[in-house]
């Protein structure tokens, strides 16, 4: 099964949630028709490779954890601890994001340039979503490709095997026909045969009672 996503259509929004060190200020991405496991095996490879981040699932907590992650547009020279989830919410998913600067979670009120920043990073995750999406959208696509044109390959040698059958009967035909003529012919020379025996048969009978 796949999801497509329009990256026009996620919305990143702010909100007070709870986490494993109280509810705090979050950061929510809104990615609609896709799926949550799909989002969370993303989000690890997306910090890593995208802001060469360590990031681990924290189990107990329910949520990945990167630790003193170093992206200057939310810390500065400092480093900050990236807090994440994924929840499946309908066709839509959330992923929650909070940011600890140290001592205070990123908001848009206290910390407007950085939160810029934040919603910045979620937009270009959400970019990757709809990539990924739309590469298993294409695998799809050509996987049902490969199962129609194995479906004609099927009715293209059903249709051969058909012209044979055609071509064996119509054969069978032609020569039921000609052993029909054929038997004609034998019917009548045996008539033929019949009558002439019919006659000795007569000559023998006449000879009988001449006798």
């Amino acid at each position: 099964m796949f999801f497509s996503v329009t990256i026009s259509q996620a919305q990143v929004s702010e909100q007070t949630l709870a986490m494993s060190w109280g509810s705090n200020n979050a950061m929510v991405l809104e990615i609609p028709d896709s799926d949550a496991k799909l989002v969370n095996k993303l989000w690890k490879g997306f910090l890593e490779k995208e802001y060469n981040s360590k990031t681990k699932w924290m189990r107990k907590e329910n949520h990945w954890m990167s630790d003193d992650a170093q992206i200057a547009g939310l810390g500065g020279a400092n480093t900050v601890d990236i807090y994440a989830r994924a929840d499946q919410s309908g066709s839509n998913v959330n992923v929650v994001m909070w940011v600890d600067l140290g001592g205070a979670y990123l908001a848009s009120e206290t910390h407007p340039d950085r939160y810029t920043e934040g919603e910045k990073m979620l937009m270009r995750f959400a970019l990757e979503v709809a990539r990924e999406n739309t590469s298993l959208e294409l695998k799809d696509e050509e996987k049902e490709l490969k199962q129609i044109q194995s479906e004609l390959k099927k009715l293209q040698s059903e249709n051969a095997r058909y012209h044979k059958e055609i071509e064996k009967a119509q054969e069978a035909i032609r020569k039921a026909e000609a052993s029909i003529e054929q038997n004609l012919k034998d019917q009548e020379a045996t008539a033929k045969r019949i009558e002439a025996q019919q006659g000795v048969i007569e000559a023998v009978q006449k000879k009988l009672k001449d006798l």
